[in-house]
């Protein structure tokens, strides 16, 4: 079985692009985030950040053993989906991607899901920095690491271009890390301080 981490900020799409290539090949999706809030744990709410705090010593064991049961079901791939979805050790990675949005889109994107200024603001920042990104860098993982702008793509594209690195084993050159630099372009355009004012 061959796992799939797909990470990124909030609002770049995870959600939606997983459930997408599971209509496209025999695939089962752990989202940590679901799972965070769902019945089986009771993690403390953050009220002031609108945030649940995952207790990873409690719950990274559930997940591996959640991975460890499904590799046993003789599937070919399993996705799993989450901003912090960089917590899954090293053995349980084949291939990782993170889709990434221009801060511009991102802002409607989250605004569109009812976000609070303050997660905005903290979020877009998270993805201008590529925090995502980098925390799969410090794990300096042997795994292929792309990148997927998903500013102006659709779900379907997106889904379909994951599905051709994996399956069919296109190399992905295009989806090399380090094409997608938000900062660079913020700093061209003099708009930095419009998100680190």
């Amino acid at each position: 079985m061959k796992n799939i981490i797909i990470s990124g900020t909030p609002g770049c799409g995870k959600t939606s692009v997983a459930k997408e290539i599971s209509n496209l090949i025999k695939t089962k999706i752990i989202s940590l985030n679901e799972l965070a809030i769902s019945d089986e744990f009771s993690f403390e709410y953050d009220k002031e950040r609108k945030t649940y705090i995952v207790d990873f010593e409690i719950f990274l064991p559930y997940i591996i053993n959640r991975i460890e049961d499904i590799k046993q079901e003789s599937l070919p791939y399993l996705i799993v989906e989450s901003h912090f979805s960089d917590i899954i050790p090293e053995k349980f990675i084949d291939y990782v991607f993170i889709l990434r949005c221009d801060p511009d889109e991102l802002f409607k994107r989250l605004e569109k899901k009812n976000y609070d200024k303050k997660k905005i603001t903290e979020n877009i920042q998270a993805e201008i920095l590529g925090n995502c990104v980098n925390y799969f860098i410090q794990k300096q993982i042997k795994a292929p690491i792309f990148e997927i702008n998903t500013t102006n793509t659709n779900i379907e594209t997106v889904a379909r271009t994951i599905v051709k690195i994996v399956v069919e084993n296109n190399n992905g050159e295009n989806y090399k890390i380090g094409k997608v630099d938000w900062l660079e372009k913020l700093f061209e355009e003099n708009r930095l301080k419009e998100f680190f004012g």
